[in-house]
């Protein structure tokens, strides 16, 4: 027997408080409606006049720690991500982190850092959002 499901959403809006010279605006508002989308659908339904969700990105961050001992460099940097999900009333805060490692000989590295990881913010804005979705 099969049962109906009532539930229905629609990711009605993203956005974002946060400008960053590697992702525009446009790229990162409209890439996170398609995996708000895409892991909603895993779960429930989606309908034009279904419940609304809504998420802004309040955060990126994507601090840099590294040790060198001689020739040897290790470079790690974290990608965090914060989100809030307006979803069935509620307001949910929630938080993706993804790391980048770099280990090397005789690295050069400019300033230091590792460059801004396209595949890491998107890997910690997925585990954002299905925290958000649990």
């Amino acid at each position: 027997m099969l049962f109906a499901q009532d539930t229905c959403y629609t990711v009605e809006k993203v956005t974002t408080t946060v400008e960053m010279e590697e992702i525009s605006q446009r790229r990162i508002t409209f890439g996170i409606k398609q995996m708000m989308e895409d892991i909603i659908s895993d779960k429930y339904d989606l309908c034009l006049d279904g419940k609304p969700v809504e998420v802004q990105v309040t955060s990126i961050e994507a601090p840099t720690t590294g040790i060198e001992i001689g020739p040897w460099t290790k470079v790690s940097k974290k990608t965090i991500v914060t989100l809030l999900v307006y979803m069935d009333g509620k307001i949910i805060e929630v938080e993706g982190k993804a790391k980048s490692t770099v280990e090397a000989t005789f690295i050069d590295l400019q300033n230091d850092q590792l460059e801004f990881s396209k595949t890491a913010f998107a890997s910690a804005v997925k585990k954002a959002i299905e925290k958000s979705i649990k």
